[in-house]
């Protein structure tokens, strides 16, 4: 497990050295137009979405192991390639192949987790992995602008991006050896248009039949959660300067604070959701989380967006590494890979798609005149609570359908 972790947070921190970098690079090196930039950030984010259902699917084929080394192979190459390119609109298909390559990681990761640990401890693992994603999540963005203003280069950064990527591919290569080497069944038969399943027990069949609609219903509430979380992305950011007052570098001191808190976090409310059970963890998470996208508006004070955000950080933290221990749990025989990069998909779709309402929203709303800005704001913020607040009953019908 933190053999693992441990690789997927040097992974990260060398994804994240490149997201502060590459606008900048782009922009200030290249003269390329922010709206250039847009499409650079969104292809990368788009093909990593969209592909990591078919690459866990790949996964539980051909083995967890190979995944992650080559996905870490193809995405230290693209570092080095933005060094060197000197049109800006190359950046586009580099960034589709590298989005290509990091969505092979983390489907595959997840599955080992699911495979190497019993259900009674796999909400503590699946916190172990989340917290050293977050910490190099936290890590990454501030050490790439260091490297590159000690040293007066962006190649800087992305020289030092590259090398932390093949070292976690290099590290997977020889310190998970014997482990992701997991495929389908051996003993395991086609059965209609599900796929692999066991040869036909009844129980086994019945039981199987019975995960597939729940877990679809999951997939759902994955994707209602992070749409509605999505929806903060453009406006937080704007709220916290504009209506709160806050200074950036007090905003970029309040976001490194709340991913620390987070990841440090992760580990006992994954140990907390395996003695207390999964499903309070997660609608306990989703409830505090919904909590604090309503409070947010009610005033422009410091007190309360701080509120808001441990609010956010503690559901966070109590619901992710239950989720996806249940994902696993409910995923079919032999294809632990799949749930779980559907379950990231279906999550990154609303990561995607929920900025894009989100500042629409905003522009919409203070087209239309007659409102001052803060509440112009307020109301995009609360309608992003709305639809995250949607995820928790939503989530209790699925477990009641189960129940029945």
């Amino acid at each position: 497990m933190l053999r693992v972790a441990l690789i997927i947070g040097l992974a990260q921190l060398g994804f994240a050295t490149v997201i502060p970098l590459l606008p900048l690079h782009l922009t200030e090196r290249l003269g390329a137009s922010v709206k250039l930039v847009g499409f650079v950030v969104a292809s990368f984010a788009l093909v990593e979405t969209v592909l990591k259902t078919a690459w866990g699917s790949v996964a539980d084929r051909l083995g967890r192991r190979p995944m992650i080394i080559g996905g870490l192979i193809v995405s230290s190459v693209a570092p080095l390639i933005m060094s060197v390119l000197q049109t800006a609109w190359v950046f586009v298909p580099l960034r589709i192949i590298d989005g290509a390559g990091s969505s092979a990681l983390w489907p595959a990761a997840s599955a080992i987790i699911a495979d190497t640990t019993p259900p009674a401890r796999r909400a503590t693992a699946m916190g172990a992995l989340n917290m050293f994603f977050l910490a190099g999540l936290a890590f990454g963005p501030a050490l790439g602008l260091y490297v590159a203003g000690f040293t007066g280069s962006y190649a800087a950064g992305f020289y030092l991006a590259s090398i932390m990527l093949l070292a976690a591919a290099l590290l997977a290569a020889f310190a998970m050896r014997g482990l992701g080497e997991t495929h389908l069944p051996a003993e395991s038969v086609e059965i209609g248009y599900h796929g692999a399943a066991p040869k036909p027990h009844l129980d086994e069949v019945m039981e199987n039949a019975r995960r597939y609609p729940l877990l679809l219903v999951m997939l759902v509430v994955a994707f209602l959660q992070m749409f509605g979380a999505g929806l903060l992305a453009p406006i937080l950011v704007i709220y916290a300067k504009r209506v709160v007052g806050l200074s950036e570098h007090m905003i970029g001191t309040l976001f490194l604070f709340l991913m620390l808190s987070i990841a440090l976090a992760s580990l006992p409310a994954g140990r907390l959701a395996d003695h207390w059970g999964k499903l309070r963890s997660v609608s306990w998470g989703m409830a505090l989380a919904s909590l604090g996208m309503w409070i947010l508006p009610l005033s422009p004070q410091f007190e309360v967006l701080a509120a808001a955000a441990i609010l956010l950080g503690i559901g966070y933290a109590l619901s992710t590494p239950a989720w996806h221990a249940m994902v696993s749990e409910l995923a079919p025989p032999g294809r632990i890979g799949l749930a779980m990069g559907a379950s990231q998909t279906a999550q990154g779709l609303g990561l995607v798609l929920g900025p894009l309402l989100g500042g629409w929203i905003l522009q919409w709303t203070a087209a239309t005149g007659g409102r001052p800005p803060r509440m112009t704001l307020c109301d995009a913020i609360l309608f992003g609570g709305c639809l995250g607040g949607a995820a928790t009953p939503a989530f209790w019908r699925a477990r009641r359908t189960d129940m029945l």
